[in-house]
């Protein structure tokens, strides 16, 4: 697909973590940007990043679907891995909420001009895969958490199949200076206070720098196939416990650590999130390779060089 010289874009949840990456991604390029919030805080943070903000709720029909017709649309639906733990009644309520927010953005953009909807769905929708990097073609092991986002990725099934120009993309745990990240490894390094390290170190993880992402996200937008599936990891997996002795070492900080023995994993996290934090998952970026996406930070350690580098200005 072409990419729009100047294309339209329209984006929910524009004032996270991920979405002011984009938005700045998009205006670099020259794109006029909309940008979906439901707060102030959140619309200045919108508007200082280059978008026009759009107030509205994606658990709401309104006004701001109308806004959504736009070349480009990207959902990014909100991300409850910011939690440490989550229980099953709030997984019940985090997947039908999905399946509303989708509907109500999906509809409103069904027969409409957009060229390409990139719906950003988590490498966790595939369950403890192992430790072997597995391509987007393998079936999802099943997970307790894996059940739970499993019936909005059907319902996008049914989107694609109806000939919505979908591209979902599947990212891993996303890192930068802020959200998560910040929370669980940069506040407790710098301030002195103890890292949690589950026992064995953790599980193998595919991760990717939050500038990376974002400019994968708009690389598919011009260059995916309707109808694909991406993953978008970096070229290394990555120990859990190596994030925080990464940027510890790089930030030139002594790490402190609490050890959570393995059978009390489940008590820490939930049941629900117990697999993410026990079990290996490594994921192949070979296919967004193939699209002639190139990595700024291609490893963990070339990403925390960076995190550090921006945290020191």
């Amino acid at each position: 697909m072409a990419t729009p010289a100047a294309a339209t874009a329209f984006i929910t949840g524009a004032g996270g973590f991920l979405g002011t990456w984009l938005v700045k991604v998009l205006v670099a390029r020259g794109h006029q940007v909309f940008g979906l919030t439901g707060t102030l805080p959140a619309a200045d943070r919108v508007r200082r990043a280059g978008a026009i903000p759009v107030m509205g709720d994606l658990l709401e029909p309104g006004q701001w679907q109308d806004e959504a017709a736009a070349d480009w649309v990207f959902h990014l639906p909100p991300h409850p891995m910011c939690r440490l733990r989550v229980t099953r009644s709030e997984a019940q309520s985090i997947a039908a909420a999905r399946l509303r927010m989708d509907a109500h953005l999906l509809d409103a953009v069904a027969g409409g001009v957009t060229r390409q909807i990139v719906y950003v769905g988590d490498t966790a929708c595939y369950g403890p895969v192992g430790p072997r990097p597995i391509t987007e073609d393998e079936p999802p092991q099943r997970s307790a958490w894996g059940e739970y986002l499993r019936p909005a990725l059907d319902r996008l099934d049914g989107y694609v199949v109806a000939g919505l120009p979908i591209i979902t993309a599947f990212a891993g745990w996303v890192y930068g200076h802020s959200s998560w990240f910040r929370e669980r490894i940069i506040e407790p390094v710098t301030s002195g206070r103890r890292v949690l390290q589950f026992a064995g170190g953790g599980p193998l993880m595919s991760a990717i720098h939050v500038r990376d992402c974002a400019r994968a996200l708009v690389h598919l937008a011009g260059h995916g196939e309707s109808g694909g599936r991406y993953f978008l990891v970096d070229n290394e997996p990555v120990r859990m416990h190596r994030l925080a002795e990464t940027f510890a070492r790089h930030a030139d900080r002594p790490l402190r650590i609490r050890r959570v023995p393995a059978l009390a994993t489940r008590l820490v996290v939930g049941p629900i999130l117990a697999d993410c934090f026990r079990q290996d998952a490594v994921f192949s970026n070979i296919r967004l390779r193939g699209t002639g996406y190139r990595f700024r930070y291609p490893t963990i350690e070339s990403g925390l060089q960076q995190v550090v580098a921006a945290l020191e200005e």
